[in-house]
Parts: C-alpha cells; sequence; structure tokens
C-alpha cells in the first residue's frame, strides 16, 4: 500500500480495525450522549496524566451503558492492548459491532479495516465497502479516504476513477490523508508530476510528515517543480523534527554520501542509529553493515546481525541477503548453510538482484548448492534483468565462455560494456571478443583500448594480449617497442615471459641476450610449473629461436629424464633413433620412448609403433607395432591414427584403415588430408 496513515482517536492512539455486519439498535438520548462525551473527556485526562486504570474504568463503564463512542473506544483498546489490557481480537470485535450498531461511524471505519485486511474474520472487500459507505452516509470524511485507498490499492478493485472521487470528496472536507491518496494517484499510477506536487504540498502544509518528506524529495529531485534544494532540505528537515523514520534515514544518506551537502560521516550514523530506532528498515540494513565491516563504528557482528534482523522482519530483501551472506561466508560466525540457504531463496523470491547474483556464483562453484552452471545462468540472467550492474559481468562472463547457455559473444559484449566502469575482468574479457571472437568484427582499436582499462584497473594478463596485439597479431598495429614494453609490464603472466624470452633470444626489438632470454624462460617454467630442463632442450632440439645445438640439448634432456619429463624422453629418444648429436641407438631409443609413454606420452607410442612396424633397428613385429599404434590413435593421436590406418589398409582392411585416415584429418594432420584428397 502506499500509504501510511496516523490517524489518531480520543485516546491519542493508531486507529486499527474491527468486524461484523450493523444491526441498529436504540439509541441513545441526548441527554446520555452529552454526558458520556464529558465522561470520556475525562478519561482522556486520566490516559494522559498517566493513570490507565481509571480511564480503562471509565471507558467499560461508558461502553456497558451503551454509549456507542465509548463502545468503539473500548473495541480500539482491546485491538491494539492498551491502558493495560492484553489484544483480544473477539473482545474488540463484539465492541466494535455494538458501536456499529448505533451506527458509530468510526467504529464502521474499523470494521471496514478488519475485512478489508481479514483479520480475525474472512476478508471480504464487498463487506469492507459496505462499511466504509454506511460511514460516508453518516458524512465521516475519513471514511472517503479509507474508501479511496482501497479502490487504489486492491489489485482486484483496483479502480483509479472512483479512488479520485472518494478522495477528493474526504479532500473537501480538508482530510489530510485523501490529500495524501490523491498525491499517491497521480504520483505512482497516473504519472502526473504536477499535480503530485500540488496535493503533497497540501499534505506538508497541513504538517503531514509523510508529506514533508515527499515534497523535499520532489524539490531535491525537481519533480514535478522545478528544483530548489534550499526548500527540499527545509522540508526534510520539517520531517526529520518529526521523527519520521524515512526521512531521519535519507538525511542520513545525504552526509554519508555528500549528496549536495559536504560528507559528515559522523553525522550520518548519528542518523542511522535515530533512524534504525525509529524503524527505518534501510538504516538499519546500512547501519548493520557499517557494524559488520568496522566502518565509523566499532566491528560488532552479533550488532549488525540485530539491526538486519529488524529489517529483515519488515520484509527487507537486501538485510536478508546479508544475514545469508554472513552464514554462508563463516568467518565471523560458524557457517551454517540451514540459515543461508532459506534467507538466500526468500530475498530471491522478492526479486533481490544481489541474493539472486550470490545464488548464481553459489549455483557456478557448487558453494552449498550443487554445482550447476545452467542454474547459475539464469539467476545472473534474472539479475541482470532487474538492472543489476554488478550481475552483468557474470551473466556476459557466461556468455562468452558458453557456460550454463550457448557461447554467444554478440550477447557477452552487450553485457560486458554495461559492465566495465565496475569490473577490470569485463574490460578484459571485452579486449579478447573485439581480438579474437570469431563471431565479432575484429577491432584491434577498441581491443587496445578495453586491454589498456582492464591493466589500469589492476588486471595484470591484460599487458600479455597487449604484446600480443603488438607483436603478432595485428599488422596493421605492428610495434616491437610497444610489445616488448607490455610484455615487461606483464612478467607475472607465463605468456609475457615467454614470448619476451624469444625475443631476446632472437635480438628482436630488444639486444640479442642469450642469458636473459634464458632466464625469462626459466621464469616462464616456473609459473606454468614445466620442467625447465625439457624447455630449454626444445630449444636447442628444434633450433627455432637459438641455433640447434644436438650437444646442449643432450645435457638438458638428460635432466629433463631424470625427472620423468615425457617430452624430453621423446625427443631424446628420437635423438638415438636417428643418430642426432649421439651416435645412433635404435635399442636406446626404444628405452626412452617406453620411459616416454609411462609418463604418459602418445607420441612415443606412435614412435614405438612405427618402429616395429617398419623394423627400423629391430625385426619387423607388425603384431606390436599395430598394437602401440593402436593405443595411441584410441587416445586421439593423430600421427598414429594416420599410420594406423595406412596399416590396415596394406592389410588389406580398406575401409577400417580410411576410417582412421579419415579422423586423423580431421585432427588436421597433413599427410592424412593429402592421402585422402589423392584417394576421393
Amino acid at each position: 500500500m502506499y500509504r501510511l496513515l496516523l490517524i489518531l482517536m480520543s485516546v491519542g492512539l493508531l486507529i486499527s480495525c474491527a468486524s461484523t455486519p450493523t444491526n441498529n439498535s436504540s439509541a441513545m438520548t441526548p441527554t446520555d450522549l452529552q454526558y458520556g462525551e464529558e465522561q470520556i473527556l475525562l478519561a482522556q485526562s486520566y490516559y494522559k496524566d498517566d493513570q490507565p486504570e481509571k480511564a480503562l474504568a471509565l471507558y467499560q463503564q461508558l461502553a456497558k451503558q451503551g454509549h456507542p463512542r465509548a463502545q468503539g473506544e473500548l473495541g480500539l483498546i482491546y485491538d491494539i492492548g492498551v491502558l493495560g489490557v492484553s489484544e483480544d481480537n473477539a473482545l474488540a470485535l463484539d465492541w466494535y459491532n455494538k458501536a456499529a450498531q448505533q451506527n458509530d461511524p468510526q467504529a464502521l471505519v474499523n470494521l471496514a479495516s478488519f475485512y478489508r485486511e481479514g483479520e480475525f474474520v474472512d476478508k471480504n472487500i464487498d463487506t469492507a465497502v459496505s462499511y466504509y459507505q454506511q460511514a460516508i452516509n453518516q458524512q465521516f470524511a475519513m471514511a472517503s479516504c479509507e474508501l479511496g485507498y482501497l479502490y487504489l490499492d486492491e489489485p482486484n478493485y483496483q479502480d483509479l476513477h472512483k479512488a479520485e472521487r472518494y478522495f477528493l470528496a474526504g479532500a473537501e472536507s480538508t482530510q489530510v490523508s485523501c490529500y495524501l491518496g490523491l498525491a499517491y494517484l497521480y504520483d505512482f499510477e497516473v504519472n502526473d508530476q504536477i499535480k503530485a506536487f500540488q496535493w503533497y504540498k497540501l499534505a506538508a502544509d497541513s504538517d503531514s510528515a509523510i508529506a514533508q518528506y515527499n515534497i523535499a524529495l520532489k524539490y531535491l529531485n525537481g519533480t514535478g517543480i522545478d528544483k530548489n534544494p534550499k526548500l527540499g532540505h527545509q522540508y526534510l528537515a520539517i520531517a526529520v523534527e518529526q521523527n519520521y523514520p524515512l526521512a531521519v534515514g535519507y538525511l542520513a544518506q545525504i552526509y554519508d554520501f555528500g549528496w549536495g551537502v559536504a560528507e559528515n560521516k559522523l553525522a550520518a550514523v548519528e542518523l542511522y542509529h535515530k533512524a534504525a530506532e525509529l524503524g527505518d528498515a534501510d538504516s538499519q540494513v546500512n547501519l548493520g553493515l557499517l557494524y559488520e565491516e568496522g566502518e565509523l563504528v566499532p566491528e560488532d557482528i552479533n550488532t549488525a546481525l540485530q539491526l538486519y534482523t529488524l529489517a529483515a522482519e519488515q520484509g527487507n530483501a537486501i538485510a536478508l541477503n546479508n544475514i545469508a551472506a554472513i552464514y554462508l561466508r563463516g568467518d565471523k560466525v560458524e557457517r551454517d548453510l540451514d540459515i543461508a540457504l532459506p534467507l538466500f531463496y526468500q530475498a530471491a523470491a522478492m526479486g533481490s538482484p544481489n541474493a539472486l547474483t550470490n545464488l548464481g556464483t553459489m549455483s557456478r562453484l557448487g558453494n552449498g548448492v550443487e554445482q550447476d552452471d545452467k542454474q547459475s545462468f539464469l539467476y545472473y540472467k534474472q539479475a541482470a534483468e532487474l538492472g543489476f550492474t554488478p550481475a552483468y559481468f557474470q551473466l556476459g562472463q557466461s556468455y562468452h565462455l558458453g557456460t550454463g547457455t550457448e557461447k554467444n559473444d554478440e550477447l557477452a559484449l552487450t553485457y560486458l560494456l554495461a559492465s566495465t566502469e565496475y569490473d577490470e575482468s569485463a574490460a578484459f574479457y571485452i579486449g579478447i571478443i573485439y581480438s579474437k571472437s570469431p563471431s565479432v568484427t575484429p577491432d584491434f582499436d577498441k581491443a587496445i583500448s578495453y586491454f589498456e582499462k582492464a591493466y589500469e584497473l589492476g588486471r595484470q594478463d591484460a599487458a600479455s594480449y597487449l604484446g600480443w596485439i603488438y607483436e603478432i597479431k595485428s599488422p596493421a598495429h605492428h610495434d616491437i617497442d610497444k610489445a616488448v614494453y607490455w610484455y615487461q609490464q606483464g612478467l607475472s603472466n607465463s605468456y609475457s615471459c615467454m614470448r619476451l624470452a624469444r625475443l631476446y633470444l632472437q635480438g628482436k626489438g630488444v639486444p640479442q641476450n642469450i642469458d636473459k632470454g634464458l632466464a625469462l624462460y626459466n621464469e616462464y617454467a616456473k609459473i606454468k610449473k614445466y620442467d625447465i630442463d625439457e624447455l630449454i632442450g626444445n630449444l636447442y632440439f628444434f633450433g627455432e629461436v637459438v641455433d640447434q645445438d644436438y650437444q646442449k640439448a643432450l645435457f638438458h634432456y638428460e635432466k629433463a629424464v631424470a625427472n620423468n619429463q615425457s617430452q624430453a624422453a621423446n625427443n631424446l629418444g628420437e635423438m638415438y633413433r636417428l643418430g642426432h648429436g649421439v651416435a645412433k641407438d635404435i635399442d636406446k631409443a626404444i628405452s626412452l620412448y617406453q620411459a616416454s609413454t609411462e609418463w604418459g606420452s602418445l607420441v612415443s607410442m606412435a614412435n614405438l609403433g612405427e618402429i616395429y612396424l617398419n623394423g627400423e633397428g629391430v625385426a619387423v613385429d607388425r603384431e606390436l607395432g599395430m598394437s602401440w599404434l593402436t593405443k595411441a590413435a584410441e587416445r586421439g593421436q593423430n600421427d598414429a591414427q594416420y599410420l594406423l590406418g595406412q596399416g590396415l589398409i596394406t592389410n588389406q582392411q580398406q575401409a577400417a584403415g580410411e576410417q582412421w585416415i579419415k579422423k586423423s584429418a580431421e585432427a588436421g594432420n597433413k599427410k592424412a588430408i593429402q592421402y585422402l584428397a589423392e584417394h576421393q
């Protein structure tokens, strides 16, 4: 509902509700009524003088004598439990009915409220409307306001024309709640901000704290009226003086975040405390966060939880999420998923984007719930659709990586672009999409810009991509000096170490320096957890960026083999098989290949298969050769697949052989591709 009506009865209490149909009974004489009114004034004085027992006794006496107003007042006393009595809906209902039977308009309104809210009676909007109409027929203007709110708020009964008509009728009798009703109608339903402002102004100038708060916002934001911060702060101050919780909480935020004023954190904390005590849920959450983080106040997780709980009891979804997050993390209290999960789900059901995003991350990581990429994607999508910017990165990343959904870089780019000011990783992924995506037109200027932004925000691996663009990827941007610069900025990343090492080894963009190049390869090996001797052995074995040197390769490979490195064993086997830098020794080669296969090398399996199939330095053993090739081929080694195919064809197994050659070709094996081209 839009309103918080403070309609005070004679005892100075908030009107509540009550119920049942109306039957007229014999009315009291004017003399009796006059005497009763005088006695009610006396009861009021007892109440003000802190003599609740005397006030209650007098109300009870008058009610039993049949005074309608006293009966209605006594119904309210039992309804809300004051003057020393406990709440008693049955007694409240009974006394409201007695008063209503004498056409007491306030009792009729309270009965209508009972039926409208379904308190202690079955909810019945038609009955509520009937009671309101009876009160209106007695010229009870407040009933017009209440009926106006019914037609404004009730989903199945909403009728804006009727709401406006009843509000206007009450407004003619200067009912402030009707002023507010018209303000809400024009503000939230009709979107006529000028009229909304006019009615808020009437209510504010009639001393309504709610309206004063709203009119302050209108002036501060320039909604329905020219922006006027001075008047805005004046009305806000008046509402704060009346201890209107939302106004106090908003003023706290003004000082907290420096909205149009100098920041004053101490004043903000003091106001948050005041607003929290007055029941403002947002302030309870904001203050709870300060206590949780120990910012401006001593860190106190128990106080934080107490404040969050007060807000959660008012249905504040952020508070529910925050409590859940505390129990999920378990760093300041004992981790308790039985508390956390229901609260996350409750907040998510209320549309909390924070809770949805948290559930998305929990589902992605399998943290407290079953790991489920599809469910994670759905949670992120819901949060993003609510305009929650922190979820944009997660959703964009899901689309880019194809996690929980089909890969879609176009959609990924949309969400990532909207989140770049919040997350360096978003800028990083945008750079990748603009430089590497097969479905988005390359734009290396944009890629460079976003990689630079990601680096500035702390994403170190963006430097490696900038070096890659300037050295290799974009001919239009080729600049070896810039490549070197960015590789140097990204030396915490293995790629930068490897590329810069190669540049030093080759003397490209930097003076050639073999020692420095090898030192960088050593850093690369540490980051990747590779065997450095195997890597350096490969450099000298293949001779790509240094002069080929089998003796140096031999030295490093032997050290790597001692550490059970499969590639080093295979390549050293190759050296003994072919006599590169060492005397040819097929037995030594076979021994090294076998060791390599034990350490996981599929290439060595293919090499062994080829040796036995062709009889290289050993007797031909087709069965053993085909066995090694089959093992490697079944594990996806494309050279072995091609050789196995050839062996099967030689053995008159044409169809099976061609099937393996097709698999090899699909994996990119050039010999297999050429064979198929020649035999199609």
